[in-house]
């Protein structure tokens, strides 16, 4: 394999690469790599996100330790992890690689250069992989100068998140190929050993403690405590949801506005904004084929933890009664403490909430929370409301990875969503061939005579415009 036209120097990535034992990111980036170029189904589940679909006229080439030609950074001589070009027919796109593991996090001056030489060589991307996550590969968890962004794009993907989409190709049998097959089982054993670095997100920032101190003393969170905090949320939320890939062998996503896909800044001000005045970390989980997403908060005046999911009340049906049972049917298995139901209204009434056992045992508690109202939808919830295990930065963490996918196993994945019956004829079949029968007789019988179809004026009314008699 002949090495681009850009590099002066650079060894096509080996699944088994000859590399010194304190080279643990150069082996993990040269393991990924070539798994990349030989494993097409793995290349698209990765470079898929990043505008790269690979198809069957798809190549992709990987190599590693590359130095460039131009380099801006000389005499320094700047040396990637990686370069990775995926050629279909006469059309190319590259990508500079770019690798921590462990506890080493990317630092914000050596992505800019890599950036410059990316653009000085005509390189399109830079491509980021460390244990820091990002809720889309778009939304970088280091902050750039984005002049060096107007023709290069910069993105990051999780050693986690890869693992998560290699997990799920082996569990849906989705590669055919024996040789592929073989490979993708050996990238999953390599990685999931703990020799290989890669870890999930384990802590809150340290400011976390502090600030649910604060609003527990009636203050609020300044806003340099909340900026660290919500970052750190974000990367959990997104690291919670490749745990639950993993769990349910989907894909499950992070749920985001259309405002917030295209600018991550304004997620991370909102969400700052929404903790500085309420004291509330939120986020939704996309699951497919559930009744709702899965809605996740963490609410520090409170300390608690909730876990929810809402569907909408049947409209079907005409007592308030009814709809409670239809729900309760729904939750007949449920023996998890601390579940709660809420009801919402179709007036301006507050919900009424009440644990699943009270409505159990007398569901005219919630029929007699609004008077002369409909229940519009139910809000189900799982709370955890240990306020130590809240305040610790390891200990929240470790209670929301544990009640996410609890509620889900326990109550999410048997809740089902009403639907309207579909329509049902108003005429049968056989009142209709009947009718088309006696049509046809009569037809026949008075073949002069027009039929039904075409009695427009005994069916209605001729306008004067069209009953006008011209000469």
């Amino acid at each position: 394999m002949e090495l681009p036209e850009s590099l002066t120097s650079g060894e096509v990535a080996r699944l088994f690469p000859v590399i010194s034992e304190t080279g643990k990111e150069q082996r993990a980036s040269s393991i990924l790599l070539s798994v990349l170029s030989a494993v097409p189904p793995l290349a698209n589940t990765v470079l898929a996100p990043l505008g790269q679909k690979i198809g069957a006229r798809t190549s992709v080439d990987t190599f590693t330790e590359v130095v460039f030609k131009s380099d801006p950074s000389s005499p320094r001589r700047d040396r990637p992890d990686g370069l990775i070009v995926v050629s279909t027919g006469h059309r190319k796109w590259s990508c500079i690689v770019e690798a921590k593991i462990g506890k080493n996090d990317l630092q914000p001056e050596q992505i800019e250069r890599y950036l410059k030489i990316a653009k000085e060589n005509g390189i399109d991307a830079v491509l980021t992989l460390s244990n820091e996550f990002a809720a889309l590969p778009t939304h970088h968890p280091l902050a750039v100068q984005k002049s060096l962004l107007r023709k290069v794009g910069l993105f990051h993907i999780s050693w986690s998140g890869v693992l998560t989409d290699a997990l799920l190709l082996h569990e849906q049998a989705a590669i055919k190929d024996p040789e592929q097959a073989f490979l993708l089982r050996e990238f999953i054993r390599f990685f999931s050993h703990d020799s290989a670095g890669v870890t999930g997100f384990t802590s809150m920032p340290k400011e976390w403690s502090t600030a649910v101190a604060q609003v527990q003393a009636g203050g609020k969170i300044i806003r340099s405590d909340a900026l660290e905090i919500v970052r750190a949320w974000h990367q959990q939320i997104r690291d919670l949801s490749l745990i639950m890939s993993r769990i349910i062998s989907c894909k499950v996503g992070v749920r985001l506005p259309r405002s917030h896909v295209s600018d991550p800044d304004k997620r991370l001000s909102d969400d700052i904004h929404v903790l500085c005045g309420r004291g509330i970390l939120s986020a939704d989980l996309e699951i497919p084929n559930t009744a709702s997403p899965l809605m996740i908060s963490a609410d520090a005046n409170t300390r608690s933890i909730r876990i929810s999911m809402s569907v909408d009340a049947p409209r079907d049906k005409a007592r308030n009664s009814s709809r409670i049972n239809w729900l309760l049917r729904q939750l007949r298995e449920v023996e998890v403490p601390d579940v709660y139901i809420s009801a919402v209204w179709a007036s301006r009434a507050a919900n009424t909430v009440l644990s699943l056992s009270e409505v159990r045992k007398d569901q005219k508690k919630i029929e007699n929370g609004a008077s002369n109202s409909d229940i519009r939808a139910f809000e189900i919830t799982l709370t955890s409301n240990s306020a130590r295990r809240f305040t610790g930065t390891r200990t929240f963490i470790e209670e929301l990875e544990f009640l996410a996918p609890q509620f889900y196993e326990k109550i999410g994945q048997h809740l089902e969503s009403w639907q309207p019956s579909p329509p049902k004829p108003k005429h049968s079949i056989s009142e209709d061939e009947s009718n088309n029968q006696s049509l046809a007789v009569a037809a026949e019988q008075n073949p002069e005579q027009p039929s039904a179809g075409n009695a427009h004026s005994d069916l209605l009314e001729i306008p004067v415009f069209l009953s006008r008699t011209f000469s």
